[in-house]
């Protein structure tokens, strides 16, 4: 696409068809994209057909990349948040808030212990405990994986307190039935004498 083509496409208009055609895509609802864009249900749906006549007419082409785009403002817009994590070389890497939440106790605890090393090791680790400084912070990095450490210990916390309070229930369950077992022996003792 020409450059003075391109640039007559980048419009408000454009951007809004763009999303609600990509978000349709992703299944959403013309009622949910119209609150998120702050527009009408009918307005979702005028934009998105003409965006999809665009692509038919070849003025576009469907773009995998931007529906992933869409996809991931969707996501963060939803509430969830992408983290920075760390593996064993010290390499940086992203995921998902909820990617962590449904992941086994022991993977979870691996990703913590690897991202405290990492985070109580770094040479400034002192320095990223502070406050981050206005405007350039070169410790981003640093301080989002303390983030994230905070968030699995949290995630492993909640956890083992439900483990306990489940323990708790079915001990709980076991001794009503071990009473209600001892209920009906005395009965049946009583009526045979």
């Amino acid at each position: 696409m020409s450059q003075l083509k391109v640039s007559s496409l980048m419009t408000t208009d454009y951007y809004v068809e763009e999303a609600c055609y990509y978000l349709t895509e992703l299944k959403l609802k013309p009622q949910e994209i119209a609150k998120q864009l702050n527009i009408s249900t009918d307005q979702v749906t005028c934009a998105a057909k003409q965006y999809k006549e665009r692509l038919a007419s070849g003025e576009l082409s469907f773009e995998e990349e931007t529906k992933k785009f869409w996809s991931l403002i969707l996501r963060e817009n939803s509430g969830d948040e992408k983290i920075t994590l760390v593996d064993e070389k010290g390499r940086y890497y992203h995921g998902w808030r909820t990617e962590l939440t449904k992941l086994p106790t022991e993977d979870l605890v691996e990703l913590l212990v690897v991202n405290k090393k990492y985070s109580d090791r770094h040479p400034l680790s002192e320095f990223s405990k502070s406050e981050a400084i206005v405007g350039y912070d070169p410790l981003v990095p640093l301080r989002n994986i303390r983030k994230t450490v905070s968030f699995i210990d949290e995630i492993l916390q909640q956890r083992a307190k439900r483990e306990e309070e489940e323990e708790k229930e079915n001990l709980s369950r076991n001794d009503d039935k071990k009473s209600e077992g001892n209920k009906v022996s005395r009965k049946s003792k009583t009526k045979r004498t």
